[in-house]
């Protein structure tokens, strides 16, 4: 067993992601006998003092099933109406395999909202954690899919993972889908790709090859795991992507088996504050900014300055959060994320503009920066 392994059976708070094809069959349908196999070894590890946090996909996919509809393409009303039908029967599973075993679970549905809103976020991490410290329960959550749109809706599973997996202060999260692990080209496409099996720092070429490898049965690819692999290792949570449907796949993970990849969290973790910043709160607006001030974000811990931007999307307050980006050959790349010190209307006024040239444009000077080095976070 390597070091790196024999942290996992340290782990006390451990966050669960069980994909779409985890949970249910090809057909859609609730794959009981397996979720029982899955619930089992959860159970162990409760009863060893563990502290268990689920994010269940496969509502939407259950709820396909239960109406008959093999149609993969919906509309939003129909996928949220498919969700209220599929959650219903995904909890009412998830209480009669965990009774079994006599574990009490809990039923939390979330959109960005809780997420973003910072006393909502509290009271959230407050009931979350009295479930997990007081009785002993395990939380089911799972994306509200039934309400959620354009505004509040978090995407995916495997970001919402990671999000509580860092506002939790969890130890570990376990992706388990339908894929071996992480690779260094899309196996699906690629024979020869091959099984990373430790992950140490996620590159820009690492996050550009994961970008068209999603799967058909969720909303989630290759792409969202590795985007969450990143908040994770920032976060100081360990994560490993293995193949959820592997006999015995928690008790191996958790025994330090070789199996599935494994992210290494930095060794410096992010404040909790800059973690909302970059994962939790949801970007208002984007900035483009040149190759010099991208340089100074990233390599000298410098502020974002109004001279380095080159364009202003979107229509946003003082204060509110923004994506900083760079374009390279033809596209955007996100570098940075940070809370703003003008709004929209006066940064279009001062891009371009040196510092002491802000009041010519404004007739007043606030602040030097667009973002200060305190509100931004380099991803």
């Amino acid at each position: 067993m390597s070091d790196a392994r024999s942290q996992l059976q340290d782990a006390e708070r451990i966050v669960i992601k069980l994909g779409s094809k985890v949970v249910t069959t090809p057909d859609g349908a609730v794959d009981e006998d397996h979720l029982s196999h899955l619930a089992e070894q959860i159970t162990e590890l409760t009863r060893a003092g563990k502290q268990i946090v689920l994010i269940t996909s496969g509502a939407i996919r259950a709820g396909r099933a239960q109406l008959g509809i093999r149609d993969q393409s919906l509309d939003l009303p129909a996928r949220q109406a498919t969700a209220a039908v599929g959650q219903i029967e995904l909890m009412w599973r998830y209480r009669e395999i965990f009774g079994k075993f006599g574990q009490p679970i809990a039923q939390v549905l979330l959109t960005q909202l809780e997420l973003s809103d910072f006393r909502r976020y509290l009271h959230l991490r407050n009931t979350l954690g009295t479930l997990l410290r007081e009785y002993g329960v395990v939380p089911v959550l799972n994306e509200n899919d039934s309400v959620s749109a354009a505004g509040v809706q978090i995407g995916e599973n495997d970001r919402l993972a990671a999000v509580v997996a860092s506002k939790l202060d969890a130890d570990l999260l376990l992706s388990l889908s339908d894929v071996e692990g992480y690779y260094d080209g899309d196996p699906n496409r690629d024979p020869d790709a091959k099984l990373i099996p430790l992950v140490e720092e996620i590159t820009p070429e690492m996050e550009k090859a994961a970008l068209d490898s999603a799967g058909l049965a969720g909303r989630g690819g290759m792409a969202a795991k590795v985007e969450s692999a990143k908040l994770a290792m920032n976060a100081g949570v360990i994560m490993v992507i293995a193949h959820g449907r592997e006999p015995d796949i928690v008790r191996r993970i958790m025994a330090g088996e070789d199996v599935g990849s494994l992210f290494l969290p930095k060794a410096a973790k992010m404040r909790s504050r800059k973690r909302w910043i970059a994962y939790a709160a949801l970007p208002k607006g984007k900035l483009t900014v040149d190759e010099g001030a991208a340089q100074a974000v990233l390599e000298g811990g410098k502020s974002l300055l109004p001279v380095g931007l080159s364009a202003v999307e979107g229509n946003f307050e003082a204060g509110d959060m923004v994506s900083v980006l760079i374009e390279e050959q033809g596209s955007r790349r996100e570098i940075a994320r940070g809370l703003v010190n003008y709004d929209s209307a006066d940064l279009r006024r001062i891009q371009g503009c040196r510092s002491k040239d802000i009041p010519k444009r404004l007739g007043h000077r606030d602040f030097d920066e667009a973002i200060h080095r305190d509100n931004l976070v380099v991803l």
